[in-house]
């Protein structure tokens, strides 16, 4: 039996950063350009500020942005390295101003990368772990006892459930899977 090729997948990043440094967002352009085509989702829901605020300072502000291009999977490990050397940009006195976390949206779940080890997430290398965040079941992504609280916020699952539309119109369209009910699926194995 051969192996099953996994599907493409949108990469996506969450920015965390201090609005009164950067008004103009001027940390997003390579991720733009890198992504091609991308849409930006702002989100007022922000748990983590005050964890966050002691490196970084205040006010800060926090936004997705999700490429609407597909990637092979293996972009995870890439994208996270680029988003640590890109994090070290905007450092000022050697504190993060910007936080960068890097994912990938699937079909059937949504990962992120992280440099933190914990029972749940794989060892990729490199340093870079990757974090189980939803799990499609039940027509939707759902949310994990792990999943950080900002990525739990309901209208946040919702956002990633519309690119998971797009994701799943790009890959019919580009005929990458010959599976028909793959919107109904929980899994694919």
């Amino acid at each position: 039996m051969r192996p099953t090729l996994p599907t493409p997948v949108l990469p996506f990043c969450s920015f965390l950063y201090r609005e009164d440094l950067y008004p103009k967002m001027e940390f997003l352009k390579p991720w733009e350009t890198w992504f091609k085509n991308s849409v930006i989702f702002h989100h007022p829901f922000c748990s983590m500020t005050e964890y966050y605020s002691k490196e970084m300072g205040n006010p800060l502000n926090r936004f997705y942005l999700i490429g609407l291009e597909t990637f092979p999977r293996e972009v995870i490990l890439e994208g996270k390295l680029k988003a640590q050397e890109e994090e070290k940009k905007f450092k000022i006195e050697d504190a993060r101003t910007v936080n960068i976390d890097f994912g990938v949206l699937s079909l059937e779940n949504v990962v992120l990368a992280t440099n933190k080890p914990f029972a749940h997430r794989l060892y990729l290398t490199d340093g870079v772990y990757m974090d189980l965040t939803y799990i499609f079941q039940d027509k939707t992504f759902n949310k994990l006892p792990w999943t950080y609280p900002d990525y739990a916020h309901s209208e946040i699952l919702n956002f990633f459930n519309l690119a998971r539309e797009v994701l799943l119109k790009k890959i019919r369209e580009k005929n990458h899977l010959s599976i028909k009910n793959l919107d109904t699926n929980d899994a694919i194995c």
